[in-house]
């Protein structure tokens, strides 16, 4: 695995000549006058190369501490699943977690900005990739170009996709920013999700199944169409019939159970969208018919999208197909493996620096050190698991890790192992890591199949794909234990209780009990049981998404609005 990290790591290293566009290009006199021997955007852009370099540059921002340390915060530290070391409401930590924050808490003012950071670098690649000069018209060039298009496309649906679960609608910056109108005004909800569908609906048919060896790393069509699914899933709503649903069972037989899918499939395209087939395959990079040859292939709507339903699996198994533990998931041997559909890719520094020159230093090891930023209690872990195998995975004070390494959390304390990073892949210097995150894994793809069948009154196909994934993890400890029949009600709140204990500890326990109309309910009653009452203020109808920043207000003059409540 050593080998594929390395060779990934190359992919992710932003080049020296990564360029910020100005903003301001016609403010003045000044400023319209040409330059003289410095590149342009026009001629930065004109190699796919270049182009690449501005993509490793959007990657970039899933690696930095700010948004890795902002979704910990606003995943799992505001909910129900863990308690953290500053809870006092005098810290703007302890403002958020017990929701008694205004719309001046700095800690929502970073995760706005470094979101949009990864959009304003996405918008870069999707706006500027119609300038790489080709050199020899072959289809392999087109074919460059329209992957490096289709993962911009996916990171920027990726980037909106966290907006819009924290703040609800938010404003859709143009692809190519004009001074005239930097204040852009917030979209609604839909408009926002409907803006996100179509850019991963049109990266499914750029991208291959999954990008292997070197490449490993890069978001294929399987990271496409499992994020696509969860937006989908994010626009439903718990026991009301929705063709969200029902597209989400579509996407899930294709997924896992090898349906055909097509090009049309995906992109809704029945010809009646206001752009004609090859009009949108230009744009999307497909060489222009005019131009195949008779070896090329051209691609028509009914051409079917790479077959996802071989290249991830419920099996705990490495990259090269080997089988390793449930735990070794989150390790170096379970980097890229069977389950994992797209991860975030660290490196380390090598040189003892820290920060974002680092990237992925101190966000692994201050969850799972002496003194954990968050951490779980004895009766969180009961209420999560109860007795089920997967608490053994989750280490109290003077415990010892599978490699024999003694867990030093403290007293009373409990710490995820999936924070951990085993003794022989520590890198050489403190603050520094080398540790992927796992974001979009295979058992998810699964479980949200199973919801959705579920909320399309399919209980016996939900009850059948809830209990592959139990059967799996009954491998750990060779249980024969599974879910049981019965109605609506019951399946669902079956699959909201593997869901809690597959994912927890990953940063998305605010979002699901959001999304599942859950939180108001949950987490006062969480904080009720709390000496600190931490949560038990949450609002309901209000905390379930968090303040627009009051600088966005404040520089936009009132144009972007506030949301109800704050």
């Amino acid at each position: 695995m050593q080998n594929i990290q390395t060779m990934t790591n190359k992919l992710f290293k932003i080049g020296i000549f990564v360029l910020v566009l100005p903003l301001f290009a016609s403010c003045s006199d000044f400023l319209d006058k040409e330059v003289q021997g410095n590149t342009t955007s026009e001629e930065y852009y004109d190699t796919r190369y270049k182009l690449q370099s501005a993509l490793d540059a959007v990657y970039d921002v899933l690696q930095s501490d700010d948004l890795n340390d902002s979704d910990w915060r606003f995943g799992d530290a505001t909910a129900d699943d863990v308690k953290g070391s500053d809870e006092g409401t005098s810290s703007q930590m302890g403002q958020l977690v017990n929701f008694r924050f205004n719309t001046s808490n700095t800690l929502i003012l970073d995760r706005w900005e470094v979101y949009y950071r990864g959009i304003h670098r996405a918008n870069e690649v999707i706006a500027n990739a119609h300038k790489v000069r080709l050199t020899t018209n072959q289809y392999s060039e087109y074919q460059e170009i329209r992957e490096i298009l289709g993962q911009a496309k996916f990171l920027r649906a990726y980037f909106y996709f966290n907006l819009v679960r924290t703040f609800g609608g938010v404003p859709i910056r143009p692809e190519v920013e004009d001074v005239e109108k930097l204040v852009v005004p917030r979209s609604s909800k839909e408009e926002c999700y409907a803006y996100i569908e179509k850019d991963l609906r049109e990266a499914a048919i750029m991208l291959p199944a999954r990008f292997n060896g070197e490449e490993c790393g890069k978001a294929g069509c399987g990271a496409v169409v499992a994020l696509l699914m969860k937006v989908l899933m994010y626009e439903a709503t718990p026991g009301i019939p929705s063709e969200k649903w029902e597209e989400m069972v579509k996407l899930g037989q294709y997924f896992i159970e090898g349906a055909t899918m097509t090009y049309s499939d995906i992109l809704k395209y029945d010809g009646s969208q206001g752009e004609d087939w090859e009009t949108l395959r230009k744009r999307l990079w497909f060489k222009p018919q005019e131009l195949n040859s008779a070896t090329d292939p051209y691609e028509t709507p009914q051409e079917p999208l790479p077959q996802l339903s071989n290249t991830y699996s419920l099996a705990y198994t490495s990259y090269y197909g080997t089988p390793i533990s449930y735990i070794d998931q989150w390790f170096q041997e379970g980097e890229f493996c069977s389950g994992s559909i797209f991860e975030v890719v660290f490196k380390e520094s090598a040189d003892g620096t820290e920060g974002d020159t680092n990237e992925g230093g101190y966000i692994f090891d201050d969850m799972y050190s002496k003194s954990p930023v968050i951490y779980s209690t004895t009766s969180i872990l009961t209420d999560i698991f109860g007795t089920d195998t997967r608490r053994q995975f989750v280490l109290g004070h003077q415990q010892y890790t599978p490699d024999n390494d003694l867990c030093e959390c403290g007293s009373g304390r409990y710490v995820s192992l999936k924070w951990y990073t085993p003794v022989k892949e520590r890198p050489q210097y403190g603050g520094d890591n080398g540790k992927n995150r796992r974001v979009l894994r295979f058992a998810d793809v699964v479980l949200m199949y199973a919801e959705a069948y579920n909320e399309c009154g399919n209980g016996a196909a939900a009850l059948e794909w809830l209990n592959k994934q139990k059967a799996q993890v009954n491998t750990i400890n060779q249980s024969t234990a599974l879910y049981n029949a019965g109605g609506y009600g019951y399946i669902r709140d079956q699959i909201y209780e593997e869901r809690r204990m597959e994912f927890c500890f990953e940063w998305e326990r605010f979002f699901d009990l959001v999304r599942q109309g859950r939180a108001a309910s949950v987490i006062k009653a969480f904080g009720a049981s709390q000496t600190n009452r931490r949560g038990y203020y949450f609002r309901e109808g209000v905390n379930e998404i968090f303040p627009i920043p009051q600088t966005e207000i404040d520089i936009s003059n009132g144009v972007v609005t506030q949301n109800p409540g704050y």
